[in-house]
């Protein structure tokens, strides 16, 4: 009998617990999309109002995304559209184009997360490359690759 008072309470626990990790940190232990050890406890919504970047108003598909904790508070984001719809999101971003590059002349393909996460940087053509300050204290580089359709950013806090 006392056994099964122990084993009722410890559930009742757990599912308290539990149930008040998802209502309060849902959005990161729900999200498919965040890369494995992405900054617990910050949705996509908060880490885009924090690095002062928006989505696109239309569809953005095989989006994922990477954050940092507090100590580094940097941003990594991907996801394909149509080309009008990655236009968009370079004009709501304010970022401005720099110097079309070849995928093995990028910074961004030698950073060893993005190595991890196997973000192709491979395509024959040029890469169109932006970059810019999207609020104060924030830089942000953005490179679409030759298809138009497929937008890389990486936005990190300055100050």
């Amino acid at each position: 009998m006392k056994q099964r008072l122990v084993t009722a309470v410890i559930a009742v626990l757990v599912l308290a617990v539990g149930g008040t990790l998802v209502a309060t940190r849902g959005a990161w232990l729900l999200d498919q999309r965040a890369y494995p050890g992405s900054r617990l406890g910050s949705s996509l919504d908060d880490l885009l109002a924090q690095f002062g970047l928006r989505l696109p108003g239309c569809p953005a598909g095989d989006l994922r995304y990477w954050s940092g904790d507090n100590i580094e508070d940097t941003f990594y984001l991907t996801f394909t559209a149509d080309a009008s719809c990655v236009s968009a999101f370079v004009a709501d971003n304010g970022v401005t184009a720099g110097e079309p590059l070849p995928g093995d002349r990028l910074a961004l393909g030698k950073d060893p997360r993005v190595q991890r996460w196997r973000w192709p940087f491979t395509d024959a053509g040029l890469y169109t490359t932006y970059s810019g300050e999207p609020k104060p204290d924030v830089d942000v580089d953005v490179v679409v690759a030759p298809s138009g359709r497929r937008v890389y950013a990486y936005a990190f806090e300055t100050g």
